[in-house]
């Protein structure tokens, strides 16, 4: 299947870099790196895989998509209606502990319509796929806990990493506000609060929902959001949902709900916040890249209890219902004025 294809790849053996390719179908080619003594994969079974995949061309080689870094191992069922036949017929060959490399020319893959062809991609390059079978399961069961096992790792890892990333984001914005003379307080967790202008009442905490004006920016100055200019094509207020309670509103970034609870009604503030309580390591859509520290220039407009909240929601509901309502029956009227232009024997418009 499409989906196999896609997030297919593996660790790559030095030792693979010995042995000569064979053919497969369809323009594949394949070799198969084992020792003979593993668990030989059947169909129905159940695989887990660390996966790569890449275009090489000569000794240069682009990774698109490696398991290791980003989803960890992959479970896919040995089926020859869950793969391509072609594959199916290479990966029904490899035991518990192989290394397989699949690999297809591009010029084969492209060949109907080399338009299609992306320019980062060369002609005789190889889109290259490399497989470690790491276990194979009997039963749907044990791949299930297998794949929960190592979601719960991925998490732990991600928690370690975050953490790490969180120091080094710290030192590096304490230099950056003393190399600016930019005074802010650190948050609880970690986001670094200017007080630009100082509000009134209580401070923000977590019973609460904030309405707030705000733009936010990279490091290097580049605007990537705002709700203040209009060229992001929505000026009305954020609420942010301080709360747990989902009705309300979903939840934001943590660097932001870090800095709001320094504020209180009225205040404006800029937040300096680390990556890893931001977006982390996957950032966000082109503007954020992966682990980017975020400044944001942040308004509180009023703050509004729960039941505030909901009313205000309601009213809104309602508000865009009668808007709705308005545009229907705009519709309908000129629609019910177009048909007697019609049966009077005038040209529609």
């Amino acid at each position: 299947m499409q989906k196999f294809i896609l997030f297919l790849g593996a660790t790559l053996l030095l030792v693979s870099c010995q042995q000569n390719f064979k053919k497969g179908d369809k323009g594949l080619e394949y070799k198969i790196i084992s020792d003979g003594k593993g668990q030989q994969l059947k169909v129905g079974n159940f695989m887990q895989m660390n996966i790569r995949q890449s275009i090489t061309l000569g000794e240069k080689d682009s990774v698109l998509n490696d398991s290791r870094t980003t989803s960890g191992p992959v479970i896919e069922t040995c089926d020859s209606t869950s793969m391509p036949p072609e594959y199916f017929k290479i990966i029904s060959q490899l035991r518990k502990g192989d290394s397989l490399v699949i690999r297809l020319l591009v010029d084969s893959m492209f060949a109907k319509n080399p338009q299609s062809m992306p320019p980062f991609i060369k002609k005789g390059s190889y889109f290259t796929t490399t497989v470690k079978l790491l276990n194979i399961f009997n039963s749907r069961a044990q791949a299930d806990s297998a794949f929960q096992a190592e979601q719960k790792l991925a998490q732990y890892r991600d928690s370690v990493e975050s953490a790490s990333m969180l120091i080094k984001d710290d030192k590096f914005l304490q230099d950056y506000l003393k190399k600016n003379k930019i005074n802010a307080v650190k948050g609880e967790a970690g986001t670094y609060v200017q007080i630009l202008q100082e509000g009134i009442g209580p401070k923000i905490d977590t019973s609460v929902v904030v309405k707030t004006n705000y733009t936010g920016r990279t490091l290097d100055g580049k605007m990537f959001d705002s709700n203040t200019d209009s060229s992001k094509g929505h000026v009305e207020p954020f609420d942010v949902n301080m709360t747990n309670d989902r009705t309300l509103g979903s939840g934001v970034i943590k660097g932001w709900t870090d800095g709001l609870k320094m504020l209180n009604k009225g205040a404006k503030a800029k937040f300096y916040i680390p990556s890893a309580l931001a977006y982390g390591a996957k950032g966000a859509g082109e503007d954020i890249k992966p682990n980017s520290i975020l400044i944001f220039d942040i308004e509180v407009l009023d703050i509004l209890t729960k039941d505030q909240a909901k009313k205000a929601m309601a009213a809104k509901m309602e508000e865009y219902k009668q808007k709705q309502k308005i545009e229907l029956q705009k519709a309908a009227a000129a629609k019910k004025e177009q048909d007697k232009i019609e049966a009077a024997g005038g040209k529609k418009k």
